[in-house]
């Protein structure tokens, strides 16, 4: 055959392979375990040709004869997953038990239980980001890539679908969780917040003992908020600082060489600010007007202002040069017998109901682009959250972990010691 016939040949079949590609889509694509080899899970169905699009229906006749147990590690948002997963049980014929937990305490047990040879006492776990590397160092997470498997999930962004906290875990984590670190002011006090960190200094120093800053190692809010004076005060290392997969040591020399700049700014402020023991202590502390600005998470601003607990002039703003947000993650535990109920239970959790919800009710951001959330919030609440637009502009990602609390104990020690 000549070459000429060869590349049309080559080319008809070029064709028709793009096309039977093309009539199958992504819904359609079977998973592979993250980090290649075998499933860590046992499961009652063949994992192997489970996709989007037959979801549902293979899974529903198996998870009907289970029972899962869901651990919730957010004070926030217990009562509200309680009620959702308690009416989505009797809907779907799944059986389901809501347990509310300590994130820590509860993560210390399963591995305890793994390391004595027990079953998990959870089968979907709700847990904080930070938790999601020693979780599956422990082997507790089921190597199953959620973000890509999970109908719910096709519009999670592509920033957080695969890491935690500079943590690659490739998609075993969800996304459920999304929130923020603000800066929030009451503007009975301050006509014009500050949006920059000199500005802020300014009025720290004109308004002695009125800003409140988390202490970093109390509260996310506070490491958030160094985080992102890190990110604003010593740009030469924004890569440094977004570098994944890094020992220990690494760490330390990367916040040893990023923190005098920000170590500097900190030591100017301490004279005007005061430190608060916790992210709640910082809302209280503009609740009772003993402070005018305070670094705060976003949805515990607005849980507390869902209960009258704050002043409807407190609102929260982003620096011009952008802060951290962040988020908490939901995994399937890797021992769990109940895989098919437990996918079930989280593909729920990951849809429009509970993700509007969540934000209408407790100021919970979700990790999904697709949705849209305007004209949920009540007016009179949306005071109370960052506009989209700032948001959208201003968030940034949380840089590595490791560098983070690396750099925390040099905060601890230069500034608080």
């Amino acid at each position: 055959m000549g070459g000429d016939a060869m590349n049309r040949l080559g080319g008809i079949i070029a064709v028709i392979v793009i096309g039977l590609l093309g009539s199958v889509g992504p819904a359609a694509w079977a998973i592979n375990p993250v980090g290649g080899g075998r499933f860590n899970v046992q499961s009652h169905i063949d994992l192997g040709t489970l996709s989007r699009a037959n979801f549902t229906q293979v899974l529903t006749p198996v998870a009907r004869t289970q029972s899962v147990v869901f651990y919730d590690f957010a004070d926030t948002l217990c009562e509200l997953l309680a009620k959702e997963v308690g009416d989505w049980s009797r809907a779907s014929g799944v059986g389901v038990k809501h347990v509310c937990v300590d994130g820590d305490v509860a993560t210390q047990q399963l591995i305890a239980e793994r390391q004595a040879g027990k079953p998990p006492s959870a089968d979907l776990f709700f847990l904080p980001n930070n938790n999601v590397r020693l979780m599956t160092g422990a082997g507790l997470v089921a190597n199953v890539a959620l973000v890509d498997l999970l109908p719910n999930a096709h519009g999670v962004d592509p920033s957080v679908a695969r890491e935690s906290r500079g943590y690659l875990h490739g998609g075993t984590a969800l996304p459920f969780h999304r929130n923020q670190t603000v800066v929030a002011y009451n503007g009975q006090f301050v006509s014009k917040p500050p949006d920059t960190f000199a500005s802020l200094a300014e009025f720290a120093r004109t308004h002695p003992g009125k800003v409140a800053i988390t202490t970093p190692n109390r509260g996310g809010s506070g490491s958030g908020f160094l985080e992102t004076a890190l990110l604003a005060l010593a740009p030469q290392c924004a890569k440094d600082l977004y570098t994944y997969n890094i020992a220990d040591a690494q760490a330390k020399d990367i916040a040893a060489k990023c923190m005098p700049s920000v170590v500097g700014y900190f030591k100017t402020l301490k004279p005007y600010v005061t430190f608060t023991n916790g992210n709640e202590a910082s809302v209280q502390a503009l609740a009772n007007n003993t402070a005018y600005i305070a670094t705060v998470w976003e949805d515990d601003l607005y849980t507390l202002a869902t209960k009258g607990l704050v002043p409807p002039t407190v609102h929260p703003i982003l620096l011009a040069s952008g802060e951290v947000g962040d988020g908490d993650a939901m995994i399937v535990v890797a021992g769990t017998q109940k895989l098919e109920a437990s996918l079930l239970l989280a593909d729920f959790l990951m849809g429009d109901k509970v993700q509007i919800d969540k934000l209408e009710q407790t100021g919970s951001r979700t990790a999904r682009v697709d949705l849209q959330t305007r004209g949920h919030i009540p007016a009179t609440m949306a005071p109370f959250l960052l506009s989209d637009a700032m948001y959208h502009e201003r968030t940034r990602t949380r840089i590595n972990g490791v560098i983070s609390n690396a750099s925390v104990a040099i905060f601890i020690k230069e500034i608080l010691q």
